[in-house]
């Protein structure tokens, strides 16, 4: 790959790693409002995005500096079609509305820094790319399933007093130091999730994956968590 194609890669990956902006929109209508508003907010943006996909798509309108960014970042088969984004939302409102919220959280960070890394290390480095796959990389899949393990390991942990660390930090940064502790790694869901999360970007190509990995690895995760829990 040319150099001017892992920069035009980069920068849609950048511009990816923007959409952590939908998880801390639904965290900060939760913690100050509720889970249902926390749910609304989404969907409000969601249909935003649709409002916005119709006038680009069927309208053919343009709309100042976000027509720059989807003549420059959008992939050459979005530019006929919803764009990532869309099914970025659906992927996010799914996973928080039905799923465990550390299996939730997990899942959508899981989609925005394993696809990220497995994205731009296989473009820059990637040799192992077997056709299956259809020109996705084995190096760039490792170092994705390394970032769904740490991801994991941050996120998936038990309760401590009734609370997981990472709440407590949200609501209250301050209080970060005077926590009881930080709970338990729930290995076997962490593992089985960073699995899941990276065959389904390792193997899926036709469908989109932002609504495809917090889906099917959020579903595997809360049925293994509810498996694993004891009587």
């Amino acid at each position: 790959m040319t150099m001017d194609s892992f920069k035009a890669e980069a920068g849609r990956k950048v511009i990816h790693a923007f959409i952590i902006i939908f998880p801390c929109v639904y965290f900060f209508f939760a913690i100050f409002f509720g889970h249902l508003e926390g749910l609304l907010a989404l969907v409000a943006l969601l249909v935003l995005g649709i409002i916005l996909e119709y006038l680009r798509l069927e309208r053919k309108a343009r709309i100042p500096l976000l027509s720059c960014l989807w003549d420059n970042f959008r992939r050459e088969k979005e530019v006929d079609h919803m764009g990532a984004e869309i099914y970025t939302l659906l992927g996010v409102i799914i996973a928080l509305a039905v799923f465990d919220i550390r299996v939730a959280v997990a899942a959508i960070m899981m989609t925005i820094f394993g696809d990220l890394a497995a994205c731009l290390v296989g473009t820059r480095y990637g040799r192992i790319r077997p056709a299956v796959f259809k020109g996705k990389s084995i190096e760039g899949s490792a170092v994705a399933l390394v970032v769904n393990l740490a991801v994991g390991f941050i996120f998936l942990r038990t309760y401590v007093g009734g609370s997981l660390w990472w709440w407590e930090a949200m609501q209250e940064p301050s209080a970060l130091g005077s926590l009881a502790g930080f709970g338990e790694p729930l290995w076997l869901v962490i593992v089985v999730m960073s699995l899941v999360a990276t065959v389904d970007e390792l193997m899926i190509s036709e469908i989109n994956d932002n609504l495809t990995i917090p889906v099917i690895s959020g579903f595997t995760g809360h049925v293994t968590l509810l498996l694993s829990q004891p009587a």
